[in-house]
């Protein structure tokens, strides 16, 4: 399969739930989420050039872990903005423009996999917009400020989303113009394609994706790590 995509890896989070640096801080096997990310998307034929999002803080240190890494994709690395969307928007800037189709993915999301990449490229091609995401399982409430139920939502109707998210590159770019244009906020890229009235679709998955938010979550994904479902992948 011919290589048709960027990347935008989004490393510019604060961590403040977390309460440390989560994506600069090695796991059991030596490797920080950054490094793990950067060597599992290398791995992907689909993906050529990867743009690293990072504070202006972490500027050397995103490059000293990427010089460590023998990766033969195209790396660089930019400072993101104060928003995540403007973060993104800082990686697609970026990117170089014979990309057709650009990948977002979160470091915080270490468990990425070419298999995974490849699922939601090919719905992207069919649609303009993809991304990967489960049927809720649990059940929905919508609550008032103080706590209390207001309604019950229809599970059946509800799908997690998560990232790696992949979009026609024209259509991306459209959209971000229409964001800053009415000057809103979004809390991922497929909301900015919604915003356009355009299709987005959903990919099934239901492999390991977890995202580290908390610090349970670090401890989650360590304890895979450890248990061999992340591997170390340095070249």
């Amino acid at each position: 399969m011919s290589v048709a995509m960027g990347s935008i890896l989004v490393a510019a989070g604060q961590s403040r739930r977390m309460g440390f640096d989560k994506i600069f801080k090695a796991f059991s096997n030596g490797l920080c989420p950054l490094e793990i990310c950067l060597c599992r998307i290398s791995r992907s034929p689909l993906v050529e050039q990867i743009v690293v999002v990072v504070s202006k803080e972490n500027v050397e240190k995103a490059k000293e872990k990427i010089s460590t890494l023998s990766l033969d994709k195209e790396i660089t690395v930019v400072v993101g903005g104060k928003e995540r969307q403007d973060s993104v928007y800082q990686g697609l800037l970026a990117l170089d423009r014979k990309w057709s189709y650009v990948m977002i993915h979160d470091s915080a999301r270490p468990f990425i996999n070419e298999e995974l990449i490849e699922k939601v490229y090919q719905a992207a091609v069919e649609v303009g917009a993809a991304v990967c995401g489960k049927p809720c399982s649990d059940t929905l409430k919508e609550v008032d400020p103080d706590a209390k139920v207001l309604r019950t939502l229809d599970r059946s109707k509800i799908w997690t989303v998560q990232t790696p998210q992949i979009f026609r590159r024209t259509l991306l770019e459209k959209a971000y113009l229409e964001l800053h244009a009415q000057r809103k906020l979004v809390t991922d890229d497929a909301s900015a394609i919604e915003l356009l009235g355009e299709a987005v679709k959903v990919v099934p998955y239901t492999g390991t994706n977890l995202k580290m938010t908390l610090p349970e979550d670090w401890e989650v994904a360590n304890l895979l790590i450890e248990n061999n479902r992340l591997p170390p992948q340095k070249h």
